[in-house]
């Protein structure tokens, strides 16, 4: 039972940042828009690829590493905790920082619930898993 939360969190994370990664290559500027950035001309859209595409991407590849045995599902989960970790607290200093009084679009307020999810999954995975601490 222990091995399967912190399993079933690293597969799901993978899928997460693979859809992000593959989304955002695919059509940088549309998936910017999602996200009320813009993409201007083939820099941008390059921009897009590199920050979300390949970042992405690569964060999904070190979800699934565990799987292949290339390195521990006990960092894996680190780092995915960092990666949803520096997300969220990102979105809260947003927040607190530039609050112009303008309301969120639903694609925001919905990765703020995304973001908390991953912390506080990651963290629990990394608890659950007892050979390590």
């Amino acid at each position: 039972m222990t091995s399967l939360f912190p399993n079933a969190a690293l597969i799901i994370f993978g899928l997460i940042f693979l859809c992000t990664g593959v989304m955002s290559f695919l059509k940088p500027a549309d998936f910017a828009r999602s996200l009320s950035l813009e993409a201007v001309g083939r820099s941008g859209r390059i921009e897009v690829c590199a920050q979300y595409g390949g970042f992405f991407f690569a964060a999904a590849l070190s979800q699934f590493a565990p799987f292949l045995d290339l390195i521990p599902t006990f960092t894996a989960l680190i780092i995915a905790l960092v990666i949803f970790g520096g997300l969220i607290f990102g979105r809260l200093g947003g927040l607190f920082f530039s609050s112009d009084g303008e309301a969120l679009t639903p694609m925001i307020r919905n990765l703020f619930w995304v973001d908390i999810a991953g912390t506080i999954i990651a963290i629990v995975g990394i608890l659950l898993i007892k050979d390590v601490i």
